[in-house]
């Protein structure tokens, strides 16, 4: 409905009686409750306090969008903006599919099956799941305390969904260990906080990049028997506590508490929801890794339109 429309509507009410105004409160009351995504977009929208293209607080009310919103135009850089502008909602077309498809992630449904059910293309279906994950992909902790769990893992690179590979093709039959493998850096506190970086390389150089910066002072961080762990903890501008677990000395545990178990429980709960998606894009392994992170953290009734704002 456009704006001409809805004034037209708007004039139309003044014909009805009390009894049927009372009515109709209560069907739009209704509707409001059960709009997941409108209740969503209009909370963000009440906390819009600065022009979301160079950051003024300068700005004033601009009329609305065609759904709507109320749009903004700020005084200092004199574009216009609404409560979705800069977020991974703008653009996207289709506003009354976005919670269904966004239910659909909690049980990650399959590309196709959720095109299917929603009746939008194929590739709509793919950009939207990508757009909606590019929000709590950002959404690392900036530190981890406590006893800190530390370790790298290998995926299999893949060129999944490029349209040309940059190396020659594999025949049939190539063993596993003979694919290059991507390295990630996870990491993870006793409090439940996780942290990931998928690494260029597998150096020391690249650990100590992603690690060091959500180390905190009076914690204690547990590793394997990697020597370059040591070099970062020396490294660090603090004294830290290293425990290092060092599996040719089959030691798993230290004094009962000092272990990277957890984290290898989280790699392995990871691991194997990852096999479902047949092989995943190495450029797109990061989305993949902050949707089971976000999943393992948040409840099944927090839409992920909502966590995409």
């Amino acid at each position: 409905m456009n704006n001409t429309q809805f004034a037209n509507l708007q004039t139309t009410l003044e014909e009805l009686t009390f009894v049927q105004l009372k009515r109709l409160r209560q069907h739009i009351e209704d509707m409001i409750s059960s709009n997941h995504v409108g209740k969503a977009i209009a909370v963000h929208e009440e906390g819009v306090a600065e022009c979301a293209h160079c950051g003024s607080q300068e700005f004033t009310k601009y009329g609305t969008t065609a759904r709507g919103q109320q749009r903004y135009k700020c005084k200092v850089c004199g574009r216009t903006f609404n409560s979705l502008t800069g977020t991974p909602l703008s653009g996207m077309k289709k506003q009354d599919k976005w919670h269904q498809y966004s239910e659909g992630m909690w049980f990650t449904a399959k590309i196709r099956e959720a095109a299917s059910e929603l009746g939008i293309n194929v590739k709509t279906a793919w950009r939207w799941r990508h757009q909606l994950l590019s929000k709590p992909r950002q959404r690392k902790p900036s530190e981890l305390h406590g006893i800190i769990e530390a370790d790298e893992t290998f995926i299999n690179e893949s060129f999944k969904g490029k349209r040309q590979l940059e190396r020659p093709s594999r025949k049939r039959g190539v063993k596993s260990h003979d694919i290059p493998k991507v390295p990630v850096m996870l990491a993870l506190d006793r409090n439940g906080a996780v942290t990931h970086c998928v690494l260029q390389r597998n150096t020391r150089e690249e650990l100590e990049k992603s690690l060091a910066p959500v180390l905190t002072p009076e914690s204690v961080l547990c590793t394997d028997g990697n020597l370059s762990y040591q070099t970062i903890v020396k490294n660090l501008p603090f004294e830290l506590d290293h425990k290092r677990l060092i599996a040719i000395d089959n030691q798993r545990v230290i004094d009962g508490i000092y272990h990277i178990q957890t984290l290898n429980n989280w790699m392995m709960r990871w691991k194997q929801w990852l096999r479902q998606f047949n092989g995943v894009g190495t450029d797109y392994l990061d989305n993949y890794i902050a949707w089971f992170r976000q999943m393992e953290q948040s409840q099944k009734d927090d839409s992920w339109v909502v966590l995409a704002l």
